[in-house]
């Protein structure tokens, strides 16, 4: 069974380098670190509803409509 980190990693479809470019080794990293601006549980909610090809377009307008 694959870890949480596991999934969200394989789960990924934008290239890895989109989410080195902003510093991050993975897209789970970038989740976590969203989650330190946002809601923990309504980032990775979203991002799991979205979808890993929403994370830095409809992610992120969802998390500032909800929380601006």
């Amino acid at each position: 069974m694959l870890s949480s980190r596991q999934r969200i990693d394989e789960e990924r479809t934008i290239p890895l380098e989109r989410y080195a470019e902003d510093g991050f080794a993975s897209r789970y990293d970038y989740l976590l670190d969203l989650a330190d601006c946002y809601d923990h549980d309504m980032v990775f909610m979203l991002a799991d509803l979205l979808g890993p090809e929403e994370d830095f377009d409809g992610l992120i307008t969802m998390l500032e409509d909800q929380f601006l």
